[in-house]
């Protein structure tokens, strides 16, 4: 189940801005550790390009909007699919380099409290670059979803944005992860 909250579980509120745990970024974790996978897993060192890959994975996703039901917040069941290309290259040097883009198709849901239908885009963007063996590593992520209903005062945005680098010794020198959520104004 998907929630926005700060560390202790409550709800983000409109243009609140929080550091959300590394647990709780499970695409960004599964993309670097297929990275270091690749990277380490002894790849010719000359330069080549990995076929890009297109995926398609369904949404089944529960959502908390705190700017729905008059603001006082409610629950959101989603469902559609999410389109993914990614594309990568090893370098010379045995390092791996990709970036990836992903995008909600049909993604449609319904207010677990007031029955309410929303619509939900979605992009995800995200690149990564190993060394061989793994490291230095650098993995940047910028998620932007927008929510919509119909009548003024539903509509929201949420960022999030999270950045890793790794030096060479294995030691992160650099690491954010930042979420903030926006109720959109009752009229543009």
């Amino acid at each position: 189940m998907l929630s926005w909250g700060d560390a202790k579980g409550e709800p983000l509120v409109a243009g609140s801005s929080v550091s959300r745990p590394t647990a709780l970024r499970p695409l960004a974790a599964v993309v670097v550790a297929f990275m270091c996978v690749f990277a380490c897993a002894g790849f010719p060192v000359a330069a080549s390009a990995a076929p890009a890959r297109v995926i398609r994975v369904p949404v089944d996703s529960r959502l908390f909007l705190p700017c729905a039901n008059g603001g006082a917040g409610e629950v959101v069941h989603f469902t559609g699919m999410i389109l993914g290309v990614t594309s990568g290259t090893f370098d010379g040097a045995g390092g791996f380099h990709s970036v990836s883009v992903e995008v909600e198709q049909g993604v449609h849901g319904v207010g677990e409290t007031t029955g309410r239908r929303y619509v939900e885009h979605f992009v995800n963007l995200s690149s990564n670059t190993t060394g061989s063996g793994g490291f230095p590593l650098v993995s940047t992520q910028q998620l932007i979803y927008r929510v919509n209903s119909a009548g003024p005062g539903f509509d929201s945005t949420i960022r999030i944005r999270n950045h890793t680098t790794i030096n060479a010794n294995g030691e992160t020198t650099v690491s954010f992860d930042e979420a903030t959520m926006e109720c959109l104004a009752e009229s543009p």
